[in-house]
């Protein structure tokens, strides 16, 4: 195993934990959301901080990281067993999973979303 399917691997189990704990603890979409983004700021901060990993291209992986977050959340959302709290608002556009991408990437980016 190389270096950084090693730090990839490590980070998509530390995603799995918290969502683990968002399904199991009843945690709302917000605090799932901003354990992500601490955790993918953990990884560009341990990427900065190793000079020997300034060869990854650290927005790759994070990109990666972000993704695999992202879609764990969203199939729950989809699946009629998975948490039962939505987003409140109408959908955007003709594509179910619009607005859902739009409420992640909203609370993502500004930490919470408007109510």
């Amino acid at each position: 195993m190389n270096c950084i399917d090693a730090i990839e691997g490590s980070f998509k189990c530390l995603v799995n934990r918290f969502y683990q704990a968002y399904l199991d603890e009843s945690l709302d979409d917000t605090m799932y959301i901003r354990n992500i983004r601490s955790v993918i700021e953990g990884l560009d901060d341990f990427i900065s901080h190793n000079k020997e990993l300034q060869l990854i291209d650290a927005k790759i992986l994070r990109n990666v990281i972000y993704g695999y977050a992202r879609d764990k959340w969203l199939k729950s959302i989809r699946e009629p067993a998975g948490k039962e709290t939505s987003p409140v608002g109408k959908n955007v556009g003709s594509d179910p999973d619009e607005y859902h991408l739009y409420y992640f990437d909203y609370i993502y980016h500004n930490g919470m979303y408007p109510r």
